[in-house]
């Protein structure tokens, strides 16, 4: 009796054609076969896809009604099948027995649907938290990119924490990632968090208030010095509305804007990583695995100072994240390096995390995974556009990544030559659509004879293609 209720829950209906009741397991065994094929098809036809599909609220709200469904399907075939065995002719202890086993078996048949229902719903919230935007007009499956043949989205690490409440976020990590959306390759444009004098798009309210050849410069007394920096943009803006307009997104726009002028590329979306939420995610992943190249110090002189040692280690959340982001102090039994090597070091965290990203982890640890993810991220980009994004991020992954670095020696951030990084960034982006800013945007600061600056020096093959392992 227990073995055929055992088999329904694999072959349902097995029961009912034991118990003779041929019509009724017919049409639960008809039932299952029927759900099957059309799970299987739907799986093989649309595979790709299906991660993409799941972004939509809709269709989660309808996945976790059917897991709901499903999981109360199953348990009644199961209990079904137990009484067609007709417990009631068993002794009354083996009734007993038999029941409390059918009763487990029922529980046990719901949990998988219970598990992914609860699931798609803490995606659905997590989904709907980070992917706020509304997209500003219907996607069209055909052309979800409206005809441009790239797409380009800056990628940044934001420093938000805890301990700097009253100071704006600064993203000290600035990259755009420029991606043929046909092929999937991509180049990611890395610039100096320190790059002075960016521009802004001729028109727009920042260009107003910080005009050519001065660009974005603040006056002695009004914050020159890091506060005018590249890296400050998204601050000031965010702490300027009556300057950069009182948009939601205000912050997020300003730096595109200045983004887009520097590198002459639209920049289509943007996406800010908080580095002390990348360490609450790589906690939650159980740690990443990087090649330290040599001994990295971090916190010199603080209490909760440390070093990261030489090797390949896994290393904690907190680890990995000053690992990316220590660099050089008066006192350091170490190196941390400059700006130029922390870059390197922090794409090399971001590319360790993805490389060694793997399903099964994720699915154990979904729940802290989305828990981290709604403090770490902020974007503009449309959750209706996401549908569109998980396949070509599938063609980036199988697609060429390559980098270019804009920063010292080839690159000069006090006196950056924007004419010169748009002339290489349209090199690289060949057949790409590029904006070419107005010639007013265009006007560099004029270097200072005490900068010690008399010429740039010529690129050194800026390109190189993107590891997989960290090393300064």
């Amino acid at each position: 009796m227990i073995g055929w209720t055992l088999l329904s829950v694999l072959v349902p209906g097995a029961a009912h054609l034991r118990a003779g009741r041929r019509r009724t397991g017919i049409v639960i065994l008809a039932l299952y076969v029927l759900l099957l094929a059309t799970l299987t098809t739907v799986v093989l036809v649309n595979g790709k896809q299906l991660a993409g599909l799941v972004a939509d609220p809709s269709l989660l709200t309808a996945l976790i009604v059917g897991c709901v469904a499903g999981g109360l399907a199953w348990s009644g075939v199961v209990v079904a099948s137990y009484v067609a065995m007709r417990p009631g002719s068993l002794p009354r202890r083996a009734q007993a027995a038999t029941g409390a086993v059918a009763g487990v078996l029922a529980v046990a048949v719901a949990v998988p649907f219970t598990f992914v229902a609860a699931t798609a719903r803490t995606s659905n919230e997590a989904i709907g938290e980070v992917f706020k935007e509304a997209a500003t007009k219907p996607i069209d499956p055909k052309d979800p990119f409206d005809g441009r043949r790239r797409l380009n989205i800056a990628l940044l690490g934001g420093d938000g924490a805890a301990s700097r409440q009253g100071v704006g976020i600064r993203t000290d990590s600035i990259n755009v990632v420029s991606i043929d959306v046909k092929t999937g390759n991509s180049v990611l444009f890395a610039l100096p968090r320190e790059m002075e004098n960016a521009p802004f798009p001729p028109g727009s309210a920042m260009a107003k208030r910080f005009p050519p050849p001065k660009n974005f410069w603040l006056p002695p007394g009004q914050g020159r010095g890091s506060a005018d920096l590249l890296n400050s943009v998204w601050a000031y803006a965010d702490a300027h509305p009556e300057v950069a307009g009182h948009a939601r997104t205000r912050a997020g726009d300003a730096l595109k804007g200045a983004l887009g002028q520097i590198l002459g590329l639209k920049v289509d979306y943007y996406m800010m990583v908080n580095m002390w939420g990348v360490a609450r995610l790589i906690d939650a992943l159980g740690g990443v695995t990087i090649n330290v190249e040599r001994d990295i110090c971090y916190g010199v002189g603080r209490s909760d100072g440390g070093v990261v040692k030489a090797g390949t280690h896994k290393l904690n959340g907190e680890q990995a994240l000053w690992y990316g982001r220590a660099r050089d102090h008066p006192g350091s039994s170490c190196a941390g390096g400059d700006n130029s090597t922390r870059m390197k070091r922090q794409q090399c965290v971001m590319n360790a995390m993805l490389s060694q990203l793997q399903p099964a982890n994720v699915l154990l640890k979904f729940n802290a995974l989305a828990r981290a993810a709604k403090s770490t991220f902020v974007t503009d980009i449309p959750r209706d556009l996401l549908g569109e994004l998980v396949p070509l991020a599938d063609r980036v992954k199988s697609g060429r990544v390559s980098t270019m670095n804009f920063v010292p020696p080839a690159y000069n951030p006090a006196y950056p030559d924007f004419p010169r990084i748009r002339r290489a960034v349209r090199t690289v982006t060949t057949g790409g659509t590029t904006t070419r800013p107005t010639p007013s945007s265009t006007s560099t600061a004029t270097p200072s004879p005490s900068a010690g600056v008399t010429k740039r020096p010529k690129p050194t093959g800026g390109v190189s293609k993107l590891g997989s392992t960290c090393a300064a």
